[in-house]
């Protein structure tokens, strides 16, 4: 995986987030496309696979990103906190 995409969702997500929260958020995905790039993930984003071809990463202690793998890009489908997250991956759990 070498690239980071944003879904159509996602970006509307990020513009309903508190001024601050956008530039946590924003930073986070910085700090990660850097990672991609360098191959070296910073610890602290906790990048990790939550379910077959979806990844999670940190923003602050409250949110998560979640990106889900097609081909060689990561594209970004959900910021929310951890009961977003499952909601998620529930609906979403084999599409």
């Amino acid at each position: 995986m070498k690239h980071l995409a944003a879904s159509h969702h996602f970006q509307k997500q990020l513009k309903k987030l508190p001024r601050q929260d956008q530039e946590k958020t924003i930073e986070a995905l910085e700090d990660f496309r850097r990672g991609l790039e360098g191959g070296l993930i910073p610890a602290g984003l906790g990048f990790k696979k939550i379910n077959g071809d979806k990844y999670e990463i940190r923003v602050n202690i409250r949110k998560r990103i979640v990106m889900k793998a097609e081909n060689d890009t990561l594209v970004c489908h959900l910021i929310g906190d951890h009961d977003a997250v499952k909601t998620y991956l529930r609906n979403y759990r084999n599409k």
